[in-house]
């Protein structure tokens, strides 16, 4: 993409907002059409952000556009962020951090064992991130305060950029405010009908937020429905209502003309009974999911956030009576294909603490599902 849509629609974001080109945009939609036959259901198309970027797809790709570029802009060379052993966004910042030249420091935490975990953390490991290991959320503050420490540039005089986790701040939300204006040139090219509803995963909040601010922003009246992925602390609709309205706060002081308005709590429209019982345990109707994307449509997903959205949202469907409206799944998961370069490198490289997830029962081996790097 040679310029944000976002930076046409709002000229003076340009002169205040950085941003570096690290995905292949637009996207595409496409119609699930195996999934609709199965599911009796007319419209269900996806938008399939899986192939943001040859070198890691998914959703962290339009947000790190924003953070990294800042974290560029003001001298940084080194970036420090939080996730679960297998985040997704951490690698993602491993990656598009090491191709514009940002070491990531990664703080993680225990997670439930499945293949991806294995994957993702090999992968960290090639793409020369620094892990540190916190043994459970409570200490992960202390864990913060050694990356902190170890990035440290004595000559800089200067701490590693943070980057919150899931990159979920207000330069992270403008890449799907962005994402949104997509959608509505390609609904104007004719390849998808208007949406009426948006299906996308609540983990950290920033995608769903930006897409909220950002329907409203390009005109459609698509209501954005998030799925609950993560703990109801962390994951609720005030929370999400607090990012929704900074965001376009900050949107209508750049952009005057913009006719954004802010929500209530109550406003949103929230699936929050797929998530199972704490992060990154995978359910039965999550795995079903991904089953039927792979096998119907070739889709890749995932147990842990991208299964649960698609089980959330086919459920949402079929109780709301909307088998013959139209919807749009959106897929924030990676289906770049980086398993091969890691598959023979030995785990013992890794921080001892890491080791167990290379010699503990996987999830989809103990619920009877295929194992898929």
């Amino acid at each position: 993409m040679e310029r944000p849509l976002l930076f046409a629609e709002c000229p003076a974001l340009e002169r205040g907002v950085q941003w570096t080109s690290l995905g292949d945009y637009p996207t595409p939609v496409e119609k699930l059409e195996g999934l609709c036959r199965s599911e009796g259901i007319s419209d269900l198309y996806v938008k399939r952000d899986d192939l943001s970027s040859p070198h890691y797809g998914g959703n962290k790709v339009r947000k790190l556009e924003y953070l990294l570029a800042r974290a560029r802009a003001l001298g940084h060379d080194v970036a420090i962020t939080f996730g679960a052993a297998g985040s997704n966004h951490v690698l993602a910042t491993v990656i598009h951090g090491e191709r514009v030249g940002v070491r990531t420091i990664a703080v993680l935490m225990p997670q439930p064992n499945a293949a991806y975990v294995r994957k993702n953390l090999l992968l960290d490991y090639l793409h020369g991130a620094e892990l540190v290991v916190a043994r459970s959320v409570a200490t992960m503050p202390l864990a913060f305060a050694r990356g902190m420490m170890a990035g440290y540039d004595r000559e800089k005089r200067m701490f590693p950029f943070v980057i919150p986790p899931g990159g979920t701040n207000l330069p992270g939300c403008l890449g799907y405010v962005n994402a949104a204006l997509e959608i509505k040139q390609q609904v104007d090219e004719g390849l998808l009908p208007e949406p009426e509803f948006i299906f996308v995963t609540y983990g950290s909040g920033g995608t769903a937020a930006g897409l909220v601010v950002g329907a409203q922003l390009a005109g459609l009246s698509s209501r954005v429905v998030p799925v609950r992925v993560v703990e109801k602390v962390a994951c609720n609709r005030r929370l999400l209502a607090w990012h929704i309205n900074r965001t376009a706060r900050f949107l209508k002081r750049n952009c005057p003309v913009a006719n954004l308005r802010g929500v209530r709590p109550g406003d949103i429209t929230l699936i929050d009974n797929f998530a199972g019982r704490h992060y990154a345990r995978f359910t039965e109707e999550g795995m079903d999911a991904v089953d039927k994307a792979r096998r119907y449509d070739g889709i890749k997903l995932e147990g842990t956030y991208t299964g649960k959205t698609l089980a959330g949202a086919l459920d949402f469907i079929k109780r709301e009576g909307l088998s013959e409206r139209t919807s749009l799944f959106w897929n924030t998961y990676n289906s770049a294909d980086l398993y091969p370069p890691v598959a023979d490198i030995d785990y013992h490289l890794l921080p001892p603490e890491l080791h167990r997830y290379f010699t503990s029962p996987l999830q989809e081996e103990e619920m009877g599902h295929e194992v898929v790097y």
